[in-house]
């Protein structure tokens, strides 16, 4: 709970991301704003059995332009995404990580299955060759990624790694938000990241809601998620904190709303309830009203349910104005990032206001009478966005939506 008393404004002061589209913020920026689609055959590893051979990889992505060889063989590729866009973003934010304090900086971040790769190569060469490799699990827990971010910039404040599914990334940068509300950080560094692992494709793939294609949010042809990896990390800065130094501010962070559905392991609330909740506490945590918005990044996955509900819960929050909201899922060109999702879709919201367009939703091409709303189909919409909902929907009915305005001084 935030005290009322100190509660302040927070800033977005650095960006940084790697995805399928560009392998920094301005070239995504870029991408998006061209309906650049991302999605390939998956060559990671072999897909044949799977039910799709597609996916949205990080492509040109050299590591050892970045690491070692010596760091790189005890290294996760998912903790290799996550330092280089801490990098970015750090580098973008102007701050000098030398001078500040660092009990008083912290890092949060989202993520499904962290360091899934390494744990693999583990089991393989432990049951297929009887070697054991114990290096190879540095990496595997969860919170691996933003030890490597504390350890590479002196952090001795909270490090916070959750999974909450497909919600873990906003859910991190809405508690890094009450942190500095609650006077424990002045900054946060705050995002997610996932890579692209044969067991997470596996998986869906059981599930049945892999599309064996592309993906087509909203669509009424839809036929599943495009997996995809990435990582995005942001800079979450108090104001006070701000002012005491010079840097630029990419946005402001208003304010992030929870709920759950309390209904399935895998399945959502056909009701809609629970992403409806999450988006109406989102607005009142900001501070804003609905007609505030001005517009929505989907979670939009271009499965027939997850697109059908959230269609509704946007109705059943915004009424008749829901007609009125632009609104597009990044999905269809970036991809299903999981754990990262939020965090990639802050980014896109970010290089929304910046870039002064909405992104569109790609692939869009046969219009669903129960999906008819605003999805700003197959082409970017030159407009200077003000206020931004972006939602995040997870397996186990996790659900988190954040307000991200552009910044106004």
């Amino acid at each position: 709970m935030i005290r009322e008393e100190i509660r302040q404004r927070v800033f977005i002061t650095g960006v940084g991301a790697i995805c399928s589209v560009g392998n920094n913020f301005d070239d995504i920026k870029s991408a998006l704003k061209q309906g650049f689609s991302g999605t390939r055959k998956i060559t990671a590893f072999d897909t044949e059995d799977m039910g799709s051979v597609n996916g949205c990889e990080v492509k040109n992505f050299n590591p050892f332009d970045y690491f070692s060889k010596k760091d790189l063989k005890r290294m996760d590729r998912a903790s290799q995404l996550c330092l280089v866009a801490a990098r970015e973003a750090i580098s973008s934010s102007d701050l000098n990580m030398q001078m500040i304090n660092g009990t008083r900086c912290g890092v949060s971040l989202g993520t499904l299955l962290g360091g899934i790769i390494s744990g693999s190569k583990y089991y393989k060469k432990q049951t297929q060759e009887n070697c054991i490799y114990a290096s190879q699990l540095l990496d595997f827990p969860l919170y691996s990624a933003g030890s490597r971010v504390c350890t590479e910039y002196g952090i001795r404040g909270p490090n916070i790694v959750i999974s909450t599914a497909c919600s873990a990334s906003n859910v991190a940068i809405g508690y890094a938000y009450d942190l500095i509300q609650n006077g424990i950080v002045d900054i946060m560094i705050v995002g997610g990241f996932e890579s692209m692992s044969e067991m997470t494709c596996a998986g869906f793939g059981v599930l049945r809601n892999l599309s064996p294609d592309i993906c087509q949010p909203f669509d009424k042809n839809r036929k599943g998620i495009v997996l995809g990896e990435g990582a995005a990390i942001m800079i979450l800065e108090s104001e006070e904190h701000f002012i005491r130094r010079s840097g630029r501010v990419y946005a402001e962070f208003m304010g992030y709303g929870m709920s759950s559905d309390a209904y399935h392991m895998t399945a959502p609330d056909i009701t809609g309830k629970g992403p409806a909740m999450a988006m109406k506490k989102a607005i009142e945590n900001s501070r804003i009203g609905t007609g505030d918005i001005d517009y929505i990044n989907a979670h939009g996955t271009g499965t027939h349910y997850n697109d059908l509900i959230e269609t509704s819960s946007i109705k059943r929050v915004f009424g008749e104005q829901a007609y009125k909201i632009p609104i597009s899922s990044t999905k269809s060109m970036h991809g299903h990032t999981l754990g990262a999702a939020g965090a990639i879709e802050a980014i896109t919201s970010i290089a929304a206001i910046k870039g002064f367009f909405i992104p569109p939703t790609i692939n869009y091409e046969m219009p669903d009478t129960k999906c008819d709303l605003d999805y700003v189909p197959n082409q970017s919409r030159d407009k200077s966005v003000n206020m931004i909902l972006s939602n995040g929907f997870g397996f186990g009915g996790n659900n988190c939506s954040i307000v991200i305005r552009r910044f106004n001084e």
